[in-house]
Formats: structure tokens, sequence, C-alpha cells
């Protein structure tokens, strides 16, 4: 919706296809008890903010709701035709000569053409990763995708076993051990979670979102004077520092098996580079007391297979269940690209790489929002889209293509030269956000300093960046107050 917004507030004409009978995607049909895993000022608009009363972890339903009021504010809603299923998109003549879509609805095959697609489905589809692990025939118990549990009644009783260790699969395992008679869940690989308060005290975007916190993290593809210092002379500081935050996990959550846990959940990635991993997340307080006391038993290792009764594990252990709950994600679906399409993309085993997350110079004039996975994934969208309106305006350009193409190279070089392995690794950035929202902003002629005040400069070393900084620049009001 966010380029929706900016476009119509340009004066251009855009149609909005969605696939559901209702927008809100994973908040219209999403499983029982989810909700917004941060605070609930770092997902929001930047210029349209949650009302006051809100709880932060925010519910599902709330934020439905708050989509819905969103596209009715900026005449959204109108230009919005529900039940499409786009099947393919194609260039009608050529690079630069539009786009010919094609569509189901309502079982009637229909077709149009335009002058720029803007996708964006985000980094997933609505297709659940089902794995196939042997023996399923033989299981005599029911196994469902996270997406189909919508009540903890479904689990009341049951001898259960969750398979994952993202956010969903400490909800699912937190549903389970409210209802179920045992809960288990298998833990393939730790990763580093973050709690909600640090220390039980400070709100976690104050040790993640903060400038002093990019400069931290390993080195950008590009990097500043201070950054480089930081990460050349300043390299023991930075070591130690990771170390602090890991022991300080480690701690407070009790990760390590002899602090009580029935199971040694301390990742072997360092938190530097782990948090750059596919699962990170922030699981409700309670997933980890439950953990300890036994309420949910952990056990790290894989499913080898199903067995008539239950499941046979990776260390040879075997688990009486009759309900196995997978959190195993979304697979990605952009077959109505296209295999030319696809081809020009130069998609790999992590996806596809984009200049500035948005453009490929093989294929102008089709865009990509939402294809950049950030800590306020809200809020980049947000930028994204102005960024693209402005674009359109004229108000900035974009590199030749080849100057383009080179972007993208390095960018796939240095993402791959140490970030974990992933199918949507191309479009990770997380606690690089900072750099990328900066870019953005330098791209547009703003300042990506955004912090007012008479503390300002202190506030944009140590304070964490919100949505509401980027109020300005997303409303577009910032070219005249910074004139």
């Amino acid at each position: 919706m966010a380029p929706a917004r900016v476009l119509i507030q340009q004066g251009i004409d855009c149609t909005v296809f969605e696939r559901a009978p209702l927008l809100g995607g994973v908040w219209r049909d999403g499983y029982s008890n989810f909700g917004v895993q941060v605070q609930r000022e770092l997902y929001e608009f930047p210029d349209w903010p949650l009302p006051k009363d809100t709880p932060s972890f925010t519910p599902g339903p709330i934020i439905q709701k708050y989509l819905e009021d969103f596209a009715a504010h900026f005449s959204i809603t109108p230009r919005i035709r529900f039940n499409i299923d786009v099947t393919n998109i194609a260039e009608r003549d050529g690079p630069d000569s539009g786009w010919a879509v094609a569509w189901q609805h309502d079982g009637e095959a229909q077709s149009g053409e335009f002058d720029m697609v803007v996708v964006c489905i985000g980094l997933y589809s609505n297709k659940p990763h089902m794995p196939d692990f042997p023996g399923r025939d033989g299981f005599g118990g029911e196994v469902m995708h996270i997406s189909q549990l919508k009540s903890r009644g479904q689990l009341a009783g049951k001898r259960v076993c969750v398979i994952g260790y993202g956010k969903s699969a400490t909800d699912a395992a937190l549903e389970s051990a409210a209802v179920a008679a045992e809960t288990h869940i298998i833990v393939r690989e730790p990763h580093w979670p973050f709690p909600q308060k640090l220390a039980g005290i400070v709100p976690f975007k104050w040790g993640t979102l903060s400038r002093m916190v990019s400069t931290l993290i390993p080195p950008y593809q590009r990097l500043t004077g201070v950054e480089r210092v930081i990460h050349s002379l300043g390299k023991p500081l930075v070591w130690g520092y990771w170390r602090l935050v890991e022991l300080l996990l480690f701690l407070q959550l009790r990760l390590g098996s002899r602090f009580g846990s029935r199971v040694d959940l301390t990742p072997d990635l360092p938190a530097e580079i782990g948090g750059f991993s596919e699962a990170t997340m922030l699981p409700r307080p309670a997933f980890h007391r439950e953990l300890r006391r036994g309420g949910i038993q952990g056990h790290r290792t894989t499913i080898a297979e199903y067995t008539q009764a239950g499941v046979r594990l990776g260390d040879g252990a075997v688990l009486a269940v009759d309900t196995v709950v997978l959190t195993t994600g979304w697979d990605t679906d952009f077959g109505f690209l296209g295999e030319d399409l696809w081809r020009r993309l130069d998609a790999g085993d992590d996806g596809f790489y984009l200049y500035r997350h948005m453009l490929h110079p093989a294929t102008p004039g089709l865009v990509f929002i939402g294809r950049a996975a950030t800590i306020c994934s809200i809020l980049t969208y947000s930028l994204q889209a102005r960024w693209l309106g402005e674009l359109l305006a004229g108000n900035h350009s974009v590199p030749h293509a080849d100057a383009m193409t080179r972007e993208i190279a390095g960018m796939k070089v240095w993402k791959q030269s140490w970030m974990p392995p992933s199918a949507a690794r191309s479009a990770r950035l997380i606690l690089h956000m900072q750099h990328y929202h900066d870019e953005l902003l330098m791209d547009l002629g703003a300042s990506p300093l955004r912090k007012r005040g008479i503390f300002a400069p202190l506030k944009e070393f140590i304070f964490p960046y919100v949505p509401g900084d980027y109020a300005t620049i997303v409303s577009g009001e910032w070219k005249r107050d910074e004139t």
C-alpha cells in the first residue's frame, strides 16, 4: 500500500491487485495468537502512527484494522481489485515498451496493459513450505503448517511436536504448552534470540537500532571514515562488544543447559554474524521460562523420520506424539514473471539481487518494493515507495545500466562473503537497515540525519531510529522543511 499511497499523491493512475478477498495479507489470516514481534513504534507508517492506546507487540487483528484505515484515508481502497491472481507479467514489445499482465478473477482469465509494474509481494508467497520427512504416510497423527493453527484448542490434550525455531515456532510452542498434554520443539540450528527488554530493563531497540550499533556490526558494502577506523584500529573493541552481547543473552535467557535449560541452545555462529541469519527473532519472554521448567521440551537435532506413533529424531530419540506443527516458513513464488524475466534477473540459490533492492537494469519498468528484510519493514517499504515516487517525478535519477550492474555485483559479493546462506540472502539487510535508509535519503537529496532538538548530535549517535523520525520524508514535506 505504501507505493500506491505515493503514486496517488503524485497524481499517477494506479491499480492494486490483491489476491485475497480482503486486504491485510498475513495480518488478515494469521495463526493463533499471532502479532508483531517489535514494539508498537517500530511497526507503523512514519506519518500515520498507530493510535496511542495500541499495545506494543501489537496483535494481528489490530494491525489488520490499522491497514484498512490507512487504505481508506489515503484513497487506496477504491483502487484495489480483490480476488485477483496474477498469472503472467511480460513486456509488450521489448524493454521500456510497457507491460502486459494476465490474471485470473473468479475463474475467468483477464489481461491488461500497464506502463510500469510494481511487485509488492514481499519475500515469500502464500505457499507453505512443507518438508517431506520419510514415513509420512505411515504416521497415525496430524501434520499441520503453522498457518493452519487458528486456535490453541486444536492442540488441547495432544502430544505436540513443533518443528522450527523462528518467531512462529516459539509462538506455537507457547500455545501448545498452555493446553497440550506435552510439547516438544525441534531446533535444528539455534539462532541468537533478542529479548524484548535487554537485561529485563531496556527495550531491545536501544541495543540494535542506533547509529552506534550500526557502526559495530560487520562492515557495510561502503564504509564511512569513522567505520574504517573502528573496524581497523578499533577491531578489538568491536570484538569485545559482541562478546559482551553474547554473555548478556546467554545469561538473561539461560541458553546453556547447565543454567536450567534441558537443552543447550547456544548458537554456533557469533552474534554479529548470526544476527543476519534467516530466523532472527524476539520470542515472548514466557518461551524460555517454559523451556527451562520443562513445559516445553527442547531438542537440538533434526527429524529423521515419522513413525506410526510419533517421530524419530536425528539423535536417535523417539518421541510419541500425535500432532506435528511445521513452522517451516513459506516458499517463494515468482512464477508469474516467466522464464525470460527470471533469467534476466539472474536468480540464484539466494534469490535475485537488485539495485537499491528495487530495480534491475535488465528489466526496466519492473520495480520491487518489499525485497529488503529489515527490523522495521514497514518503514523500509515506505521509504522505498517515496524513493520510487521521486524517481518517477524526475527529482532524482539512477545510474547508467552498466553502473547499476556493477553495484548489484558488488552487493552480491559483499553479502555472500559473510552473511549466512539462505534463499532470501539477496534481500537481507537486518541491522544494516540504517545504512540502507541513509542511501535512499541521500539519493533523494535529503539529509540522512533525522534527529531534531538541542541534543540532536547525541541522539544521532545513541538513540534508536524509529519510523516517526522519517515522517516528513514519507509525506514529502522534507523538501519544504530543508530548503
